[in-house]
């Protein structure tokens, strides 16, 4: 259903969640990491719900000035959320690689990764800092493409490889 500029923000555009299914191009088989991503996938279900029309409105002009002023609010609260996720993930993962060991035996692999980690980090905070009512769908679209580009190319590269090198027979890890 395709609400109007003035209708209130759907219930589900309030929270993200985590999806029953990961697709299986993006499964690690680390069930902690697994988990994650799915919790990611639902942060940008919940993002594609907040606007009425994101793919198609260049600005926040059509939408009431109640309507604006709600999508601001609940891409700020999304913000702040997917920021604490994002610190809390990539530390789980950055304590994988110490844990198991990579980032001693594989040195150029795990700081390649921690930093793609930290390239993410970074274009958040740049969503965070252009902030503007006015532009708030335009603040969307940047972190839905953001969120696109960490699940096709970080998960598929990064994350994949580390969860096979955790995987190795016999598993290394610290005592």
């Amino acid at each position: 259903m395709l609400s109007t500029p003035d209708t209130p923000l759907p219930d589900a555009a309030l929270s993200w969640y985590p999806l029953d299914q990961l697709p299986a191009g993006l499964q690690t088989g680390h069930e902690l990491i697994d988990r994650e991503h799915r919790t990611l996938l639902g942060c940008l279900d919940a993002l594609r719900r907040l606007c009425i029309d994101l793919p198609g409105m260049t600005d926040c002009q059509s939408c009431s000035v109640e309507r604006r002023h709600d999508c601001d609010q609940h891409l700020v609260s999304m913000l702040g959320d997917l920021i604490a996720f994002i610190l809390d993930h990539f530390q789980t993962e950055e304590k994988i690689m110490r844990d198991s060991l990579m980032v001693m035996l594989d040195r150029d692999v795990c700081e390649a990764h921690m930093e793609d980690h930290a390239n993410i980090s970074s274009k958040i905070q740049e969503i965070v800092m252009a902030l503007d009512p006015q532009r708030t769908v335009v603040r969307l679209r940047e972190l839905e493409n953001l969120i696109e580009r960490w699940i096709e190319n970080h998960i598929r590269l990064h994350d994949r490889l580390l969860v096979r090198w955790i995987e190795l027979d016999p598993p290394l890890t610290a005592a």
